[in-house]
């Protein structure tokens, strides 16, 4: 037994108080009258006696109260020899299962490389061993595996689509190596092509993870690696039925590729494109297809954009995207001013918009908001307001069943404006936010959205707006504005209050702008992101989009009519890669698909046939060959061997070992605390 602090052991000495007072406090005696003296003499003795054992058993008990206080400032701790441990063998083994690991040589695959090469593992490896398999594409561990249970799960591990997670295989390896027993030496083997994708997430570990042993396999060929893959597509327009696209090929090989390029439509076929690509080459090639279909009706459809096979590896040749055709329509726009200038900086704008556009056309009239009338709606799409003004509030009930006929308002704001108009407006539902009062401050503007993907306005243009840097435009004023209880912000000054506030009625919806339409309450409609402004606000255009995503990523799709039923979630029947029918959630505007399962398509089962194309994440299949002293360098940093994980020096350390004993003192001296006053008292009685 040590102590950490002996010098307290002296408080021990205090002891001597209770046993010199026990030696003063002698009792006296008072000499009385008795004739029966004898026996009178009997019974002091024996009272006597009686007292003094009393008082002995006290006086120790009080001792001891004060012995055990002085050690246990003294802190005690007992050394411990602790029974040898059983030592266990364990063996972590990380295998690299994503597509990259299909590619062949002309022999056999990288994959069955490194089955071979892990089963060698574990017939190497102690016979009483506990193993534990990782498969580092998908995440699936297999623990505590007896060496024959380990090889056999090895037959059964199969390739799946999409990249090598690394960071799930390290952290919990780190977690088993903080939580393991003492004797227990944990052995780790990785085995992956270490493509320069799955190398890289090795190399951002912050921190080495200490193991007992550490071997790895770089699974790769002697031959040059020979492999093409078809990595991104870009709608680029259709014109007289024909669709065009910007196909992007990635020669990830060391062998030059000379393939062919087709894009195929269900039947439909566009002409071969020839493809050269230098190693390590990446080149944008033009495939057309005729659809056979007209511009003036919509469609989506599902693109298939082929390599001729040539390589080792057949996963990469296809790439996968729908493209969205959207019927070709004309949108008038009414501009409801004053009759000033105040609507020239946006008509100029949407004119420009107009030109651009490749499907859409913007028809513009302007129009005195005293003169907007019911006629003047029947012929609109959309009408934008340049101010708020008495006028307005006139025509409150026709804009009323304009919105709810399915029109879109856009109402800008002025540092003047109605306030009976826009108690009007503010009843019949159609006004986002309610005019307060107009603060003449500078202020600016969100860098980005606070609601994302909303079906009423454009989120590409959004993107655009952030580009233009529109949180560096100061506004020289803003209106304070109260919430309608039924609308959202979907972008915020950086004061906390909207800059865009909508509100859906019925099939329209209305929106309030937070600043002038011309440059009296900021610069915004005067700077280069007004195009990108007007576009934001009118919505999505009739233009091409596509949807396609890598499979280690979430499907999520724009679904119309999915908004119709704010609030409420719904679920739709979907069929992914595998073929299988699942359910996916409808919520808000858009369809959720956490797991396409694999590659290829995704479409709704149902009257509206949605798809999106899933395919293997960008680099996934560079075959470019590791560096094998880089290798050896990453490794060494992600992994250290631990000496002291050896079993004879573990249980050196452990005799070495100390057991505080502070927590046992501690109850002993509360117990006789609390017992002293009883037992004194009963002694005495």
């Amino acid at each position: 037994m040590t102590f950490a602090s002996w010098i307290f052991l002296l408080g021990g000495l205090a002891a001597a108080g209770p046993v010199i007072a026990h030696l003063l406090a002698k009792p006296r005696y008072r000499r009385l009258p008795f004739t029966m003296l004898r026996f009178l003499r009997a019974g002091q003795i024996e009272s006597q006696s009686r007292r003094k054992l009393r008082d002995l058993l006290i006086l120790l008990l009080r001792c001891a109260i004060i012995v055990l206080i002085a050690v246990l400032f003294a802190r005690p701790a007992l050394h411990v020899t602790p029974k040898a441990t059983e030592t266990r063998d364990i063996y972590c083994l990380g295998l690299d299962n994503s597509m990259s690991m299909a590619y062949s040589d002309g022999s056999d695959t990288y994959f069955e490389r490194m089955v071979l090469s892990a089963a060698d593992y574990v017939r190497r490896a102690e016979s009483g061993g506990l193993f534990n398999i990782c498969a580092l594409a998908s995440g699936d561990w297999v623990q505590g595996l007896s060496q024959q249970r380990a090889l056999a799960e090895l037959k059964r591990l199969r390739i799946v689509p999409g990249s090598a997670n690394v960071s799930d295989f390290l952290s919990t390896l780190s977690t088993a190596v903080r939580k393991k027993r003492p004797g227990d030496v944990i052995s780790v083997f990785v085995a992956s092509d270490f493509t320069p994708k799955t190398l890289d997430q090795f190399g951002h570990i912050a921190e080495s993870i200490a193991v007992g042993a550490i071997e790895y396999r770089a699974v790769a060929s002697e031959e040059r690696a020979d492999n093409a893959a078809v990595v991104n597509a870009r709608a680029v327009g259709v014109d007289g039925g024909k669709l065009t696209l910007d196909v992007t090929v990635a020669n990830y090989g060391q062998v030059e590729q000379k393939r062919r390029l087709t894009a195929q439509v269900e039947s439909q076929k566009s002409p071969p494109v020839d493809v050269s690509l230098a190693p390590g080459q990446r080149g944008i090639h033009q495939a057309q297809i005729d659809l056979g279909v007209s511009e003036e009706r919509g469609s989506i459809l599902p693109v298939e954009l082929k390599l001729s096979a040539a390589d080792g590896l057949e996963a990469d040749d296809t790439f996968y995207v729908a493209v969205s055709i959207p019927q070709r329509k004309n949108t008038n726009v009414i501009l409801a001013g004053g009759g000033g200038e105040e609507m020239f900086l946006l008509e100029t704008a949407l004119d420009v918009l107009s030109r651009t556009s490749s499907y859409d056309t913007l028809r513009l009239k302007h129009v005195l908001i005293s003169e907007l009338d019911r006629s003047q709606l029947q012929w609109a799409d959309m009408v934008i307001c340049s101010a708020i003004s008495d006028q307005l509030g006139r025509a409150a009930a026709g804009l009323a069943n304009f919105v709810m006929g399915g029109g879109k308002v856009i109402f800008f704001a002025t540092d003047r404006f109605s306030q009976t108009a826009v108690d009007r407006l503010w009843r019949q539902g159609i006004l986002p936010a309610l005019p307060t009062e107009c603060v003449r401050e500078r202020v600016y503007l969100e860098p980005r959205p606070c609601v994302s993907q909303p079906l009423d306005v454009d989120d590409s243009a959004a993107r655009s707006l952030a580009n233009y840097r529109i949180d560096k435009i100061a506004l020289t004023g803003y209106l304070r504005c109260e919430q309608h209880p039924d609308s959202e912000v979907l972008w915020r000054l950086a004061n906390g209050f909207g800059f865009v506030y909508l509100k859906r009625q019925a099939n329209g919806t209305s929106l309030f702008v937070n600043t002038s339409a011309d440059d009296s309450l900021g610069p915004v409609t005067k700077s280069n992101a007004v195009v990108a402004l007007c576009r934001y606000l009118l919505g999505k255009t009739s233009r091409l989009s596509q949807y396609g995503f890598a499979c280690d990523e979430p499907v999520q799709l724009p679904f119309p009519g999915a908004g119709s039923e704010p609030g409420r979630n719904r679920q739709l029947w979907v069929q992914t890669c595998d073929g299988r029918r699942r359910r996916a959630a409808l919520a808000g505007s858009s369809l959720s698909i956490p797991d396409p399962a694999g590659i290829g398509w995704v479409r709704t089962i149902g009257e509206t046939t949605t798809y999106a194309g899933v395919n293997l994440p960008d680099g996934e299949t560079n075959m470019t060959r590791p560096n094998e002293l880089r290798v050896a360098n990453v490794m060494s940093e992600v992994f250290s061997v631990d000496e002291a994980s050896s079993p004879a020096l573990a249980d050196v350390l452990g005799e070495q070992s100390k057991r505080p004993l502070w927590r046992i003192l501690a109850w002993v001296l509360l117990i006789l605390l609390l017992a002293e006053p009883a037992i004194a008292s009963r002694l005495r009685r």
